[in-house]
């Protein structure tokens, strides 16, 4: 068989339209990066802090339906003088059996910080509580503690995981 010129122009012209258009068709399937959320870490910030303040004011009112109003519904606590709470009921139960002996409960954050996804953060800090016995004996214990924080769906900020352990006692020089 003798391949005459147009024949191989053309044959040439066709491998080469079929080799562009696979070319195209390939860096149109490239995926675009997906656009980035806006960075709203400050503002998160700034609402866990809040929402730690709220659960403050909660202890300082002895008010438990207010401090567990910060927390997600599966909340896990570990608190210092019991084993694992789970569910916001039960961390409230707990919570207005240990109010009835009027505790005086002080904290602050040191740290909060959020993921660059915004949905996650922690805060960290240290605190005090003192309580008073039926005979007026004051213990005093110092504390530090670490949140865990899920943002809801409204926007808000609450509360899924919170642990506080006891200072050890200081040495004696």
């Amino acid at each position: 068989m003798v391949f005459t010129p147009k024949y191989r122009r053309l044959k040439y012209a066709l491998l080469t339209t079929a080799v562009v258009s696979m070319i195209l068709a390939l860096a149109g399937c490239q995926q675009q990066p997906a656009p980035q959320a806006p960075d709203t870490r400050a503002a998160d910030e700034t609402a866990i802090r809040t929402a730690e303040a709220g659960i403050g004011k909660g202890f300082a009112d002895l008010n438990p339906a207010a401090v567990v109003s910060f927390y997600t519904d599966d909340v896990v606590v570990m608190a210092v003088d019991s084993t694992v709470i789970q569910g916001k009921d039960n961390i409230q139960k707990y919570l207005e059996a240990m109010m009835k002996e009027k505790p005086e409960i002080t904290f602050a954050p040191v740290a909060v910080e959020v993921a660059r996804s915004g949905d996650l953060g922690y805060s960290w800090g240290k605190g005090t509580t003192v309580i008073k016995d039926k005979k007026g004996k004051v213990t005093e214990t110092t504390v530090k503690y670490l949140s865990v924080w899920k943002k809801q769906p409204d926007g808000g900020w609450k509360l899924a995981v919170g642990s506080v352990t006891p200072d050890p006692p200081e040495k004696k020089k």
